[in-house]
């Protein structure tokens, strides 16, 4: 991105370009990922612990209301026979949890990366990608060559354009959706705060980014969590919180989706519910992300395979609509 579009505008040697466009990328990679370890996961974990911590008076306070509002002596009894329960597994599953979450936060706060080991992991994962980087180029053209001295030209050609297709696919697909995740995400994380959800606010917001990126299920599985954690503090934050996803879930897929997407895929969404459903089953999470671009480059292949075959065999159908 920095090479095409800001460095070879104003540097002419191709070398140069291409050394600051990579010392760019790893600048704003190492700066993302300080603030990431920094920052955003121990405020995370903050906020996960408060709400464990709170928890009983959330409970507690959501019995009051509806015994409050309610005028059958039946049901309050029902209530408080089962708020005692419910208080005993709370307290069992704080006390098993929070030493496990203070023992996160200390390893956060600490810094992660403590163990020799993981550090040396990291170094050498974070050295090669910059030799990749600046090698890209000469491995694509050393691969290409490959090609065309193994296979004939036009079969050569072929397995070119489908490849390019197939980069598309993925490299549209996964920017895009990590563009539109995050500022979905943001967008969440600044409202909540203006509504005075702030002790919430990141957790929520991270929660929606992150699951907004799953095509059709993913504002639901995102949803659900939040509306969730607003509801045992305040039923009426929740109710809220559940007007204000559906209209940015609207905005987010009339506008923003299509302007960061366009047409990265060009999957049925019959074929992107499949792909989601299988990809989850078999991957989990990756799976129901993956799922898609990996079925658009199958229906890509397969439809090219089916127009050469009808083009061998001479018949010409009418395009669908």
């Amino acid at each position: 991105f920095f090479k095409k579009n800001v460095f070879d505008k104003f540097v002419k040697k191709d070398k140069v370009a291409n050394n600051l466009s990579l010392l760019t990328t790893c600048v704003i990679f190492l700066t993302l990922t300080i603030i990431l370890f920094n920052s955003i996961i121990p405020a995370l974990l903050k906020s996960i612990q408060s709400l464990v911590v709170n928890m009983p008076t959330y409970i507690k306070d959501i019995k009051d209301y509806l015994i409050a509002k309610t005028d059958s002596s039946g049901l309050a009894e029902a209530i408080n026979a089962n708020y005692s329960t419910i208080n005993e597994s709370l307290n069992t599953m704080i006390n098993n949890f929070l030493p496990k979450l203070e023992d996160m936060i200390t390893i956060v706060s600490n810094g992660l990366f403590g163990a020799v080991k993981v550090v040396f992991k990291v170094f050498m994962g974070f050295v090669i990608s910059i030799y990749y980087l600046s090698d890209k180029d000469n491995f694509v053209a050393g691969t290409k060559k490959i090609i065309y001295s193994i296979f004939g030209v036009k079969v050569a050609n072929h397995i070119m354009d489908n490849a390019r297709h197939t980069n598309d696919i993925f490299g549209n697909f996964i920017v895009g959706k990590l563009l539109d995740g995050f500022t979905i995400g943001f967008i969440t994380f600044i409202f909540l705060t203006i509504l005075g959800f702030s002790d919430y606010a990141l957790l929520i917001g991270v929660t929606v980014g992150l699951t907004n990126m799953i095509p059709y299920f993913g504002p639901i599985i995102g949803a659900v969590p939040g509306a969730f954690i607003l509801f045992i503090v305040s039923p009426t934050k929740c109710l809220i919180f559940i007007i204000m996803v559906f209209v940015l879930q609207q905005f987010d897929g009339l506008i923003l989706g299509p302007k960061i997407l366009g047409e990265s895929t060009g999957v049925r969404p019959l074929l992107i519910l499949f792909s989601i459903t299988v990809g989850g089953a078999y991957f989990g999470p990756l799976g129901m992300f993956l799922g898609v671009p990996f079925f658009a480059t199958v229906q890509f292949l397969i439809g090219n395979w089916v127009d050469y075959r009808l083009y061998k065999k001479n018949i010409k159908l009418e395009k669908e609509a």
